[in-house]
């Protein structure tokens, strides 16, 4: 993670004197600072106070993408607030994106409305934190990718599974003598549906990334 820091700092700085943008002779340019201002920080409060505030059985899936500066003890701030706030997490997604130096983190949680605007607040307060967002399932395109590992002893189960795994448009990508894995990409039910198909004929395996998301069109 540090060896990434280096690169994005450096990547920022020789971007600084241009807009933002760093660019060589020929190439395309390469986005290097991100376009939204800085967060405000005010103070550090970390309790999870208005609760009350939020009626019964409002509690439903939330999606949040946090953008932040990849380097030591980011990761670790972050999830130390998720944890103190008693966030309830479904998935947790890391990995990078169009900035150098930073890393984009995709968050499903199932809470109610109030608790998760407060924990955007919350989040939003860590220093290296420079960008959340809030999805609406409305403005949001989700995927979510899997590897399922199923046994296929005999070959009449191998063509019965993969003739089942293409009407869910997954594919295969591993076979041995006792056991195929299949890889799906969709929405969590595509993927839970396909799971549930498959367990007749006994899964050894699943891997799961968990859903990655972005907002429709362009904002």
């Amino acid at each position: 993670m540090s060896d990434q820091t280096q690169q994005g700092g450096e990547s920022e700085k020789g971007g600084a004197g241009q807009g933002g943008v760093g660019q060589q002779d020929g190439a395309s340019p390469v986005p290097t600072a991100p376009p939204w201002p800085p967060i405000e920080r005010a103070g550090s409060s970390i309790e999870r106070s208005g609760q009350s505030d939020a009626p019964a059985g409002t509690a439903r899936s939330h999606t949040i993408v946090v953008l932040a500066h990849d380097r030591h003890g980011a990761l670790d701030r972050i999830v130390g607030v998720l944890r103190r706030r008693r966030a309830k997490m479904q998935a947790f997604a890391i990995g990078r994106n169009e900035f150098p130096g930073m890393a984009r983190i995709t968050i499903v949680m199932n809470d109610s409305e109030v608790a998760v605007e407060q924990l955007v607040e919350q989040l939003r307060k860590i220093v290296d934190v420079q960008h959340v967002e809030n999805l609406t399932s409305e403005q949001t395109v989700a995927r979510e990718l899997a590897l399922i590992k199923v046994n296929s002893n005999e070959s009449q189960y191998s063509a019965e599974i993969i003739e089942l795994a293409h009407q869910f448009g997954a594919h295969v990508v591993d076979v041995t003598q006792k056991t195929l894995t299949l890889e799906v990409t969709g929405s969590e039910e595509k993927v839970e549906k396909l799971v549930d198909s498959l367990q007749s004929f006994g899964i050894r395996e699943v891997a799961r990334t968990g859903r990655v998301a972005m907002t429709r069109g362009v904002e």
